[in-house]
């Protein structure tokens, strides 16, 4: 589902996404659309701050800014209603 334009970005930190494509960061580091991700920060203009979940197998996550609104999808929980 991809992120509303009625929701405000103090709504959305901490609510977690995943990437529609892969994604890399400035280090390198790249997220795949299977990666669920949070985000961390929303700066208004900028885009998304986000952080991707830890490796199960080397440890390793990612921090990856000023990714579009466009270019994630909101991951329901239990609790959301569409």
């Amino acid at each position: 589902m991809a992120i509303p334009k009625s929701y405000k970005g103090a709504d959305l930190i901490g609510r977690k996404v995943r990437p529609t494509h892969s994604i890399k960061n400035g280090g390198g580091c790249c997220v795949s659309p299977d990666t669920v991700c949070t985000i961390v920060s929303v700066i208004r203009g900028h885009g998304f701050t986000i952080k991707s979940e830890k490796c199960p197998y080397c440890g390793q996550s990612a921090y990856i800014a000023r990714v579009p609104r466009e270019d994630l999808d909101l991951v329901l929980e239990p609790d959301d209603k569409e």
